[in-house]
């Protein structure tokens, strides 16, 4: 992950290998939004992202010796959020351990997320979708991670991902379509009334 605009990012990591909490302070300031954006989307609670991003920050600085590549920094960081919202999700009996498996049958399951679509609205409706679900859909859609790199870390079977991330955007999907009809019977009645 870069952030745009930072020519200096490698020179601030360099610093916080030896310590500069000056350095530390401008990487979160710089890296802040983004990996709150992602305990959000991951826990649905932003109170807990506070918590997940503060501790991710700190798990970070205190582990900056062992990262190799200074370049690496974002992506890194950013795995540890993640890490750490599976982490806090499992110890809240937030995540579903056991998931139902859908019959041996096939799905298509394609990973584009349709852009029509206003994100707004869709982040909405991905707040509402169960825990399990969701984390599966934020992971492989938003995040990009693979099937079986998400089992990995969640600890579970990769069909398992599938049926969960191919059941996520079956209920996200319904929920826009029921939206989109709810708002096209209002356009529709007002419609009427102005005839």
């Amino acid at each position: 992950m870069k952030i745009a605009g930072n020519g200096n990012e490698i020179q601030l990591v360099r610093l916080c290998k030896r310590g500069s909490t000056k350095a530390q302070f401008k990487l979160y300031k710089l890296y802040s939004k983004a990996m709150f954006n992602i305990a959000v989307r991951m826990t649905n609670n932003s109170e807990l992202a506070e918590d997940i991003l503060q501790d991710a920050f700190i798990k970070a600085f205190s582990d900056i010796a062992r990262l190799k590549d200074e370049r690496a920094f974002g992506g890194w960081l950013k795995r540890i959020v993640i890490n750490r919202c599976i982490d806090v999700m499992r110890k809240e009996r937030f995540f579903i351990k056991n998931l139902e498996i859908v019959s041996d049958r096939h799905f298509e399951i394609t990973d584009e997320v349709n852009e029509e679509f206003d994100p707004e609205i869709v982040h909405h409706f991905i707040k509402k979708l169960p825990e399990g679900a969701r984390q599966i859909l934020v992971m492989r859609a938003l995040e990009g991670y693979k099937h079986a790199e998400i089992g990995e870390q969640l600890g579970v079977s990769e069909s398992t991902v599938k049926t969960q991330f191919f059941r996520a955007k079956q209920l996200l999907g319904k929920m826009i379509s029921e939206a989109n009809e709810n708002e096209n019977r209002k356009i529709f009645r007002t419609e009427q009334i102005k005839a």
